[in-house]
């Protein structure tokens, strides 16, 4: 079942829920309105016979059958004055004898009187029965009992629930079709979206929502467009490493065939076939190098991180036997700066490997008698920097925005170092976002670069 038809049938089911809870206490409150009001009718009448029939009891009994006749006729109602016993003394209609035991549930209530009861018959409809005392203060007087029929009353009472339900099936009319509208109008943004989704195909990935909103579906919309959009980039990324990668592997094997080509003819020339062969060892190594690059930058995803804690000490231990013999080699100095308690919070292979590429590059394009500053602080209480400073070529400013590129290197840099794969830089990107960090690159050419990782001290996906 779709949304929309959901929506409209939970909306439909909780008003009629609403309606019948809602007739239900207004047809209690009326019924019950209406029975008290004709109650303290009766009584107020009851009352004023009582007041005439006191002064005839007990020595004027005619009088008493006299004023209950007339009671009777002008009231329309049957009434019996009853000993204290509650046994007939007189009847209006001088049908029971006196002493005539009566069966009547309100004369078995205990109750305080006046009181009145509402009784369904078989024979005569709806019943009324009164109940009053005829003197508190002289209960040998006994009681009078007024019995009625009000069937006109509960007329009025079924007439008003049918004009209740009337009203109430035209409002549920009417709300089940702005239900429908409401339901309509409430999912029309989903049904956009669902209609732009299904034109998203492999070959047009577009995406467009006219949905302007800001609430939960205006999200979703924004959501689904980045998503998209981030697809096309991956896309256009694949398709670039996929270029990028073909053309740099194409180099190194085109030399190797044109090598493995002319290795029979320079056999005979010793230097020459030695020559040949170092070159076809330097080739391999370079399309080997190229390879595990490209196996690194697909296999980080898939691995989890593992996270540790890094201090200066760590940082420093691990470049100095990794890279303090190459250094010495360049005459580059290495110094590393950490503030006390500053640490990281990273995966530590992960981290390394993207470290020992910008550790690396800054050896690389550094001049001799330079100097590498490897440094380690907080920037606040949530996050913590590791940066790289060397005094080398630097980077020109157009070239910045394209460092991170697979197999993207700057003129400068090829010229001043022949190896390299061109995806050291794309694996620290890689492994700072994976991190949920952020990397920030410093250069001028000629005065040298600073990047700057700064990675997050709680753990973020």
């Amino acid at each position: 079942m779709k949304l929309h038809a959901r929506l409209w049938i939970t909306f439909s089911v909780l008003m009629v829920a609403v309606s019948l809870i809602l007739y239900i206490f207004i047809i209690k409150a009326y019924e019950a309105r209406m029975l008290e009001g004709q109650k303290q009718l009766v009584i107020s009448q009851g009352y004023a016979v009582v007041d005439k029939l006191r002064g005839t009891l007990p020595r004027f009994p005619e009088r008493t059958e006299g004023y209950l006749d007339f009671y009777s006729r002008q009231l329309d109602m049957r009434l019996f004055v009853l000993h204290n016993d509650r046994t007939v003394w007189f009847d209006s209609f001088r049908e029971l004898p006196e002493h005539s035991p009566l069966t009547l549930e309100i004369l078995k209530n205990g109750a305080n009187l006046p009181t009145g009861l509402f009784v369904p018959t078989s024979s005569y409809g709806y019943v009324q029965y009164t109940l009053l005392e005829m003197e508190p203060d002289r209960p040998e007087l006994g009681y009078l009992l007024m019995v009625n029929n009000v069937d006109f009353l509960y007329e009025d009472i079924r007439a008003f629930r049918i004009q209740v339900i009337g009203i109430i099936l035209a409002a549920l009319t009417v709300f089940f079709f702005i239900c429908y509208l409401v339901a309509s109008w409430f999912t029309k943004p989903i049904r956009s979206l669902i209609e732009q989704m299904k034109k998203i195909t492999p070959q047009k990935r577009v995406f467009q929502p006219t949905y302007g909103r800001r609430d939960e579906i205006g999200e979703l919309g924004a959501e689904i467009g980045e998503m998209v959009s981030q697809l096309n980039r991956y896309d256009q990324r694949q398709q670039q490493f996929m270029s990028s990668s073909s053309h740099e592997l194409k180099t190194p094997l085109a030399t190797m065939q044109l090598i493995c080509e002319n290795l029979p003819h320079v056999r005979e020339e010793e230097e020459t076939h030695r020559e040949f062969l170092h070159d076809l060892e330097v080739q391999i190594g370079k399309m080997k190098h190229i390879v595990e690059s490209m196996l690194d930058v697909n296999r980080m995803w898939d691995r989890p991180l593992n996270r540790v804690r890094l201090g200066g000490q760590e940082l420093e231990e691990h470049i100095r036997g990794h890279f303090q013999f190459v250094a010495d080699q360049k005459a580059i100095r290495l110094t590393f700066q950490w503030e006390d308690g500053s640490a990281l919070n990273v995966d530590e292979e992960l981290f390394y490997r993207g470290l020992d590429n910008v550790v690396s590059n800054a050896l690389r394009y550094s001049l001799a008698d330079s100097e590498i500053t490897v440094a380690l602080k907080r920037v606040d209480a949530a996050r913590t920097e590791c940066r790289v400073c060397d005094q080398g070529i630097g980077i020109a400013e157009e070239d910045l925005p394209k460092i991170f590129e697979p197999f993207y290197r700057s003129p400068e840099a090829g010229i001043w170092a022949q190896e390299g794969s061109g995806l050291g830089l794309t694996i620290v990107k890689q492994m700072v976002d994976m991190h949920g960090g952020d990397i920030q690159v410093m250069s001028r050419p000629g005065q040298g670069t600073c990047i700057a990782m700064i990675f997050r001290n709680k753990t973020v996906t």
